[in-house]
């Protein structure tokens, strides 16, 4: 029992032995974050200071996740054992993959780090090492695991559906964009998030997304993964399989295309991409197993092109299909101030996500309304009434909440920005705004616009719009 101890503490030793030598590679990143306020756009945010981790790789870079840095208005970092502090700056930034890249305009802070090098060959019970600055300590720490799985999970930050990697050792507040590496210290991905509610279960972006995304700024540009508009369902019912006249074959059948699709139709049988034939489950095989075919999508660049076999009205069809990225109706906006326009003590917002997330009521009215809605020429963007209304002598009697703007004075409204542009130039006598919740509001124009420059001296307003 002693020998088998002993054996077992050395293969530990060699195993894990060389973390030191990557430990300067290890960053503490210090974020002094402003956090957008949808609810009440016109306010200054409040200032907060997080700490995370990140790694250093090629040409001086620093690799870490965007929610550690994102909206960051001052970062600073700093290397194990080094009391000195260096600024930095994003230089690129990839919300849907949680991932970012600093830049250091000292670059006296490599002197000395060996940057990791990165690792995609990677497998299920492979050995793995956690390394950051987990709950704000100033030394290294870390913790050691195996891989769980390798599948495609929603990511917490994004809610982007892309590959990740589950480990069971453990990740902390303060792990978030630290180096997760194998038994030959290189980088295999990137600490992400945990599983709540659970114990020891952790994500890491993988190495696979991690290149498409270094492939991606190589021109400069962070243009993103493929989001396409189309609904897929998985094929396993026999009549099914007859209607469409699959015979052996097996795919994924379309049931919605978007107005953003040129190539695909309803009805659609995607068989393969790029010669690698779909499964009934929507997955093809992968040097990880059986994944989700998206990962054939996201290992490539937005404007390149994937090879698809469509059977279509029982016919077997090739195509070239240009991977893109399209803005759903509602959707999360990243690392820039919300939008908004007072008028008349009403303030109109575009409907986002984060505006969602903010709201204490009412945001099962809102999904019930938009489920599943989805953009058409005449409709790119919702746009809300914001619960908050500044009372002025245009708006009294009115009481109305977080509403869905329709229509302004007969006009269909599309998106904010015509918005903005149908109540600068509003001539009528009156302003008529029509909700989805079946209210309308009259406002005298006149009124309306006098009362601007009032509501935003009592109500210290120091603008009444953002509009870009």
């Amino acid at each position: 029992m002693k020998k088998l101890t002993i054996l077992t503490l050395l293969f530990s030793a060699i195993l894990f032995a060389n973390t030191s030598i990557t430990s300067n590679a290890v960053v503490k990143i210090f974020s002094t974050i402003s956090f957008p306020d949808y609810k009440y756009p016109w306010q200054t945010s409040k200032i907060s200071k997080f700490t995370g981790s990140g790694a250093v790789i090629s040409d001086n870079r620093i690799l870490t996740s965007a929610h550690v840095v994102s909206n960051a208005k001052f970062i600073e970092v700093k290397k194990e054992n080094d009391p000195r502090k260096y600024i930095a700056t994003v230089k690129y930034i990839s919300h849907q993959a949680d991932l970012a890249i600093l830049e250091l305009a000292d670059q006296s802070f490599f002197t000395g780090v060996t940057s990791l090098k990165l690792n995609d060959n990677i497998e299920i019970r492979d050995e793995v090492t956690v390394l950051g600055y987990p709950l704000g300590g100033d030394n290294i720490s870390t913790t050691t695991g195996v891989v769980s799985r390798i599948e495609y999970v929603r990511y917490i930050w994004s809610r982007e559906y892309l590959l990740a990697i589950q480990i069971d050792a453990a990740i902390n507040s303060g792990n978030s964009g630290g180096p997760v590496i194998d038994h030959n210290n290189k980088l295999i991905g990137i600490a992400m998030m945990t599983l709540s509610n659970s114990s020891n279960i952790g994500y890491i972006v993988p190495t696979t997304i991690i290149k498409t995304f270094l492939q991606d700024v190589e021109d400069g540009v962070v243009d993103g993964f493929h989001v396409g508009s189309t609904v897929v369902q998985g094929i396993n019912n026999n009549s099914q399989k007859e209607l469409y006249g699959m015979n052996d074959r097996t795919g994924v059948l379309i049931t919605y295309v978007g107005i953003d699709e040129d190539i695909l139709k309803v009805d659609d049988i995607v068989l393969a991409i790029d010669d690698k034939n779909i499964s009934n489950n929507g997955t093809i095989k992968t040097q990880y197993g059986h994944i989700n075919l998206k990962i054939a999508l996201h290992k490539k660049q937005i404007g390149q092109s994937v090879k698809l076999r469509i059977l279509r009205a029982k016919k077997e069809m090739l195509f070239e299909y240009t991977l893109k990225k399209v803005i759903p109706l509602i959707h999360e906006e990243f690392g820039k101030e919300p939008r908004y326009i007072v008028y008349g003590g009403f303030t109109f917002s575009p409907l986002t996500r984060n505006y969602l997330t903010e709201l204490s009521t009412g945001r099962n009215m809102f999904n019930m309304l938009f489920y599943e809605k989805n953009k058409t020429k005449a409709y790119q963007e919702a746009v809300v009434s914001l619960e908050t209304v500044f009372p002025s002598k245009a708006n009294r009697g009115y009481s109305i909440a977080s509403y869905v703007l329709v229509k302004v004075n007969g006009i269909k409204i599309k998106n904010f920005q015509q918005l903005v542009k149908i109540l600068d130039n509003m001539k009528d006598e009156f302003t008529v705004f029509e909700f989805l919740e079946k209210t309308k509001v009259v406002m005298n124009t006149k009124e309306a616009k006098n009362d601007l420059e009032r509501v935003m001296e009592i109500y210290n307003l120091k603008s009444d719009r953002r509009v870009e």
